[in-house]
């Protein structure tokens, strides 16, 4: 009986294998649609100043605009309407705190160099528009902390080089659309939920994430969200280490990661590095980084220590190393997603023993394990090494294709 039980079984294995292998697309069969066209912001044109603050801190009580404002600080705190527009902030910070409908628009918030600290930081604020602005060559472009209804939209956010574009976003509902994230470091947006705030939710879309130097999109200790967070129809490309990046225990993250095109990811390799350990030309710097670049993954997706993750209908193409990468996952949905001239397609492995020692966020030993990932329709093919690498133990239920 044991021995019809194990022929069973094996001939089941068989015929298993043998239809994912018939069912499996080739590139003839399947047509790559091309990078989506997003409507972007316009170049910012800054009109003439008709006022000049220097070296002040400065609370702010009725509505700014057109003002230059070089080494101030500006303050609004428990405020309501206040809209700041057509103004420049040279070495400046701004810092809104429980104020409700703010809105930022057309303004240029450049060289704000002050370690870990931003050049915008946005705590508890209920209703603020940030739209038309350039946020460039700053430490940190924006911090935002709690709140909620945030909208973020045509902004360009450059070169923000010591500590990301924008950080944080554990608030109640924000929206970030429309925007160029280019050249920030180490990441465009890294986004948090330590406090396993249920209520956290964010919808990232339509936004152009080009050439940022680690991850574009890093969720790190983003869990127990109750609220589904989006990350749909973005175009992710030339990012040194992963286009999305969701990692650091986070656990019952309820992150949806679909409609996006992902590619070119992991350019930040040791030939394009000058002798200091900065990139050349495709990655300008000016200098100001504490830490020199070093190479990254190359992944397109990476999923590594979490949970309640969902990536479908995305084209994940030509990424240096995986399209996707699991690491020690569980409840995770790969649906219907092309992924193609990647050196391996996709990836699935238990942890990593490293994680357990890392100085921030360790993984714990009872959270440590392999992977259990769900795939359907997914069209992987024509990858250099392979289109699927599933480490022992770990496992794929019902793809097919």
């Amino acid at each position: 009986m044991k021995k019809r039980l194990l022929l069973i079984a094996a001939l089941f294995l068989g015929a298993t294998l043998i239809a994912l292998s018939m069912e499996r697309p080739t590139e003839d069969e399947i047509e790559v649609p091309p990078p989506p066209d997003l409507t972007l912001p316009e170049p910012l044109e800054i009109l003439t100043p008709l006022m000049s603050r220097l070296d002040e801190v400065i609370d702010i009580h009725e509505d700014q605009s057109r003002a230059l404002f070089t080494n101030c600080t500006l303050r609004i705190i428990g405020e309501e309407g206040i809209s700041i527009s057509d103004c420049e902030l040279v070495g400046s910070t701004l810092l809104i705190e429980g104020s409700r409908d703010i809105v930022l628009s057309g303004n240029r918030v450049r060289d704000y160099y002050v370690h870990e600290d931003a050049a915008i930081r946005v705590q508890d604020v209920e209703g603020l528009l940030m739209e038309g602005n350039e946020v460039v060559n700053n430490s940190i472009g924006m911090i935002v902390r709690g709140g909620s209804d945030i909208e973020i939209h045509f902004n360009l956010f450059e070169a923000n080089d010591q500590h990301n574009a924008i950080l944080g976003l554990n608030c109640h509902g924000a929206e970030i659309h429309h925007n160029v994230f280019r050249f920030n470091f180490p990441h465009a947006l890294m986004i948090m939920n330590r406090e396993e705030d249920p209520g956290v939710r964010l919808d990232i879309h339509d936004n152009l994430f080009d050439r940022n130097l680690e991850d574009a999109i890093n969720f790190e200790d983003f869990r127990g969200a109750l609220e589904e967070t989006r990350v749909y129809r973005n175009r992710i490309n030339g990012t040194g280490w992963a286009g999305i990046n969701v990692e650091y225990n986070s656990w019952d993250a309820n992150i949806i990661i679909e409609d996006n095109y992902v590619d070119l990811n992991g350019l930040l390799t040791d030939e394009l590095l000058d002798e200091s350990g900065r990139p050349l030309d495709i990655y300008p710097s000016h200098g100001h980084q504490p830490e020199a670049y070093t190479p990254g993954w190359g992944h397109g997706v990476k999923l590594e220590d979490c949970s309640g993750i969902t990536v479908r209908n995305n084209v994940i193409i030509s990424n240096v190393e995986c399209g996707i990468d699991i690491r020690n996952a569980v409840d995770i949905v790969l649906e219907n997603n092309i992924v193609t001239s990647n050196r391996v397609g996709i990836s699935i492995m238990g942890y990593d023993e490293g994680s357990l020692l890392r100085e921030f966020s360790p993984l714990s030993e009872e959270d440590a394990g392999t992977s259990q990932v769900s795939g359907i329709d997914n069209s992987v093919f024509d990858n250099s090494d392979g289109d699927w690498h599933v480490e022992e133990g770990s496992e794929v239920f019902s793809d097919n294709g």
